[in-house]
């Protein structure tokens, strides 16, 4: 049933309960006048027969008396016009009938009294009164009745027996007329106090019959609500309690309403509630609050408990109306959700301490690698094949490195904490192609054509060139690795509008499918989006070259019109003015030009301190190596150092420590060579006051570059 049928349906019962209502009023005072016209009747009997007593006892025949006709009219006409309408009250209580024949007897009666009294003026009052006393019926039809039988009677015995209705021998018929007049008068007063009277008892009916439709419709809501509720006394007992509440807290309807809500609830809450009473009273009309209630069988249930102060129309507060909610099951699930958020909190804090762990252990034997294959490939008097073979090398220790970097950023832009270095005006051109010449080698080992179409007029922007980088390098990377031998690859860039620069890398390459298309830039995805078995990498880089990107306010998306048939990778930035330190130069091997210094090296990794410690004892340094926080210590006592290189993860304790009290102790400043390259761990160093934090693996030229800035520092 729609609303609107069910508001209608609900307003036909109201008026037809306002109806009834006012029917039943209505009969009401019609029984109740009748009874008073009954006792009226035999009492106007009783006064006719004694005022003839008193009036006329006796009338006179010369010497001889006799009882007055008068007194037998009285005991006789009297009787009869009295008799017969209280018999109809009991017959006929409140009939239509009833009612004119009481209004004829109780004129009648006032033309017997009349006439009893010779005419006098006083007795026809008792006319007039007669008519007030017929209003209470609230019916001005019996007026009518009462009115003709009035006129009649004075018009007929004005005619033929004036003496008796005047007092007079005669009478002009005018007087009748005037007399009638006069009663008409009333009546039109007592017709007007009538359906005043009806309009009221309407009133009246509509109001308690609204008053009952509002007082079923609160009954029905409080019975069938699926939640507790309660009207509580101002006196804090249970006046009225629904079968909700009563499950809810396992007690019958008769014991609650024998209880305060005191006693059903915690006993850690009681004051709190106390307060809340107080407030409702002074403050506020409604107070809502979650509690704990105690059950009959001693469990204990939350619930929210909403609170309404009652107040009659002169505002003076009747009673609290309480709506209980049972909310245990949602604490019990906030709470599981509560330890599910922690053991995710815990997992992942787990995750990235191996993420830490592991970037560490495997940067850790890439270091000696790298150091040595990059220092051997510099050297000027190696064989051209040997210096491609250490090349060789020194590209997968950095392709091995860069995929544990891949995973350190993940984690980094899942937290949100992939920072940007920002270096000034980035020349665009010039790191493509310094990128071209770092994935020049890979392209020809698969016989591709790598070709750079570089047309953009304005190609410098604001940003972190390494970061910048890295994301050209991870799109030709990812085209090289999904374009078959003999393919082509072509990098594009252009000014579509003033201020922005479009970078496109395509390839005729094996594609990728519509319905995977949406998902390229998800971390881990890579061989079955690109219908390829799995291939080398991790399947990071193109989700943190996104992340990268819209960083610096770009934008970045992909497009291939399907299997076999190719992808686009378009990079969108704003352009910047250039400006000179914008230049990204290839680096050149170049020996270290600086003075040499007395160095504390400090790593438990073998190899990593053999080789570091040999390289920069070749370009001039004093070193002494250390393997442990004890042996760097004894050292830095017999010795004076200028810089101290030291490892975090050291067997007897970290790095962190030991700078802080080389620093403490001898004023050393220090560079962090380690495998930990999280956030937290640049934020460790940086407190514990390294000048540097350098992260595994590294070629000696960055080692250089630092003990630059630090002698500079210095």
């Amino acid at each position: 049933m729609s609303e609107i049928a069910q508001q209608s349906l609900q307003s036909n019962d109201w008026t037809d309960r306002a109806d009834e209502l006012f029917q039943q009023h209505r009969q009401e005072i019609y029984r109740n006048t009748d009874q008073l016209f009954a006792r009226l009747m035999l009492f106007q009997w009783v006064a006719a027969i004694m005022i003839a007593m008193i009036i006329s006892p006796r009338t006179w025949v010369g010497q001889s008396s006799y009882i007055h006709i008068h007194i037998w009219a009285a005991i006789f006409v009297g009787g009869a016009i009295s008799m017969f309408p209280i018999w109809m009250t009991r017959a006929w209580p409140g009939t239509a009938l009833t009612r004119h024949i009481i209004a004829v007897a109780q004129m009648l009666m006032s033309v017997l009294l009349i006439d009893l009294t010779g005419g006098r003026i006083e007795t026809h009052f008792h006319v007039f009164g007669s008519l007030v006393i017929l209003s209470f019926y609230r019916d001005w039809r019996v007026l009518i009745s009462a009115t003709i039988v009035v006129y009649l009677d004075h018009f007929l015995r004005g005619i033929y027996w004036p003496y008796s209705v005047y007092g007079v021998l005669s009478s002009s018929p005018w007087r009748s007329i005037e007399h009638a007049g006069w009663v008409i008068f009333e009546d039109i007063f007592l017709v007007i106090s009538c359906l005043r009277s009806i309009r009221e008892m309407r009133f009246i009916a509509n109001h308690t019959a609204a008053l009952e439709s509002s007082e079923q419709n609160f009954r029905q809501i409080f019975e069938e609500a699926p939640i507790g509720m309660a009207v509580v006394r101002l006196d804090s007992r249970y006046a009225r309690v629904n079968a909700t509440l009563c499950n809810m807290v396992g007690y019958s309807e008769e014991e609650l309403t024998s209880r305060t809500p005191s006693e059903i609830t915690h006993r850690d809450d009681i004051e709190k509630d106390k307060q809340l009473t107080q407030r409702l009273l002074s403050e506020t009309a409604r107070t809502c609050v979650e509690k704990r209630y105690v059950r009959k069988d001693g469990e204990i249930i939350w619930a929210t408990r909403t609170v309404c102060l009652m107040r009659d129309e002169s505002g003076k507060p009747r009673h609290y109306l309480a709506m209980v909610e049972d909310i245990t099951q949602r604490k019990k699930d906030a709470v599981a959700l509560e330890e599910a958020k922690n053991e995710a909190e815990r997992a992942n804090r787990a995750k990235d301490d191996f993420l830490a762990a592991l970037s560490h252990e495997l940067r850790t034997p890439l270091t000696p690698v790298l150091m040595s294959a990059a220092a051997l490939e510099q050297e000027p008097g190696i064989e051209p094949e040997l210096r491609r073979q250490f090349g060789m090398m020194r590209r997968n220790v950095e392709l091995e490195a860069r995929l544990i970097d891949d995973l350190l950023d993940l984690t980094r832009v899942s937290h949100g904490k992939l920072q940007l270095l920002f270096s000034g005006a980035v020349d665009v051109h010039s790191l493509l192609a310094h990128s071209e010449q770092i994935v020049h080698s890979d392209a020809r080992n698969k016989s591709l054509v790598l070709r750079l179409e570089l047309t953009a007029n304005e190609h410098h922007v604001a940003g972190d060139a390494a970061r910048i980088n890295q994301v050209f390098w991870n799109l030709l990377e990812n085209a090289i690795k999904f374009t078959p031998a003999g393919g082509q690859i072509a990098v594009r860039t252009a000014n579509p509008t003033p201020g922005q620069l479009v970078l496109t890398v395509s390839d005729n390459g094996i594609g990728i499918d519509q319905q995977t298309l949406p998902f390229v830039f998800r971390a881990f995805e890579q061989g079955d989006i690109r219908g390829l078995q799995p291939c080398s990498g991790l399947g990071l880089g193109l989700s943190i070259s996104k992340a990268i990107v819209e960083l610096h306010g770009g934008t970045i998306r992909a497009e291939s019109a399907g299997p076999g048939l190719g992808a686009v990778f378009t990079v969108e930035l704003s352009t910047v003015l250039p400006f000179p330190e914008a230049q990204i130069q290839a680096s050149q091997p170049r020996r270290f030009t600086g003075k040499s210094h007395r160095l504390l090296v400090v790593e438990d990794h073998e190899p990593t301190l053999a080789v570091l410690t040999r390289l920069l004892r070749e370009h001039g340094h004093d070193v002494m190596p250390a393997s442990s926080v004890q042996d760097a210590l004894a050292l830095a006592s017999h010795h004076t150092f200028d810089f101290v290189i030291s490892d975090l993860g050291l067997p007897d304790g970290s790095g962190i420590d030991l700078m802080m009290q080389l620093s403490t102790d001898y004023g050393l400043r220090g560079i962090a060579l380690t495998g930990y390259g999280m956030a937290e761990d640049l934020a460790k160093t940086e407190r514990a006051g390294f000048l540097a934090h350098l992260v595994k693996p590294i070629n000696f030229d960055q080692l250089h570059r630092v003990l630059e800035r630090a002698q500079v520092v210095g």
